[in-house]
């Protein structure tokens, strides 16, 4: 078990209170982009786009467990 002196707890709690509200933040901004690119190009082209991205990544993933 990891015993922690109450600054460094605290210190802790503020980095992760910041981390958390960054993520937030960048998925409320992700959120309301794929909002307005869905406006712009519409849903099929979204759902294409977001098909090629998470197989983008798939593939990156494997590349990098490869090596």
């Amino acid at each position: 078990m990891l015993r922690l002196t109450p600054q460094a707890a605290g210190q802790l709690q503020q980095q992760c209170t910041k981390a958390t509200n960054e993520l937030q933040e960048l998925t409320r901004f992700r959120k309301e982009f794929d909002r307005q690119l869905a406006a712009l190009v519409g849903n099929d082209v979204m759902r294409q786009l977001h098909k090629a991205t998470h197989n983008a990544l798939l593939l990156a993933d494997l590349v990098k467990e490869a090596a």
